[in-house]
């Protein structure tokens, strides 16, 4: 895939978690939510685990937590991604 013109590489469960936030773009996906789509099979993983990863996401994307454009925080809640032509 790429950004601004530039290619950034994702694994495979890096992937999936954009795709599920792309899917649901416009739409809060919770901490729960995302475990049981991203890490099916993982019943005891914390929230941790999707705070992890997102950060990593959001590094590859050249993405600034502090003023996000891709991946929004939804504290104590999870993440959502805007709906195209939102931001």
């Amino acid at each position: 895939m790429t950004v601004d013109g530039r290619v950034v590489r994702l694994t495979a469960t890096e992937y999936e978690l954009l795709r599920i936030l792309s899917a649901n773009a416009g739409h809060v996906m919770t901490y729960e939510a995302l475990l049981r789509r991203v890490w099916s099979g993982r019943e005891h993983a914390q929230p941790q685990l999707v705070r992890a990863f997102v950060k990593k996401l959001r590094t590859k994307l050249g993405e600034d937590s502090g003023d996000p454009r891709y991946i929004f925080n939804e504290r104590g809640i999870g993440y959502r991604m805007p709906k195209p032509g939102e931001v």
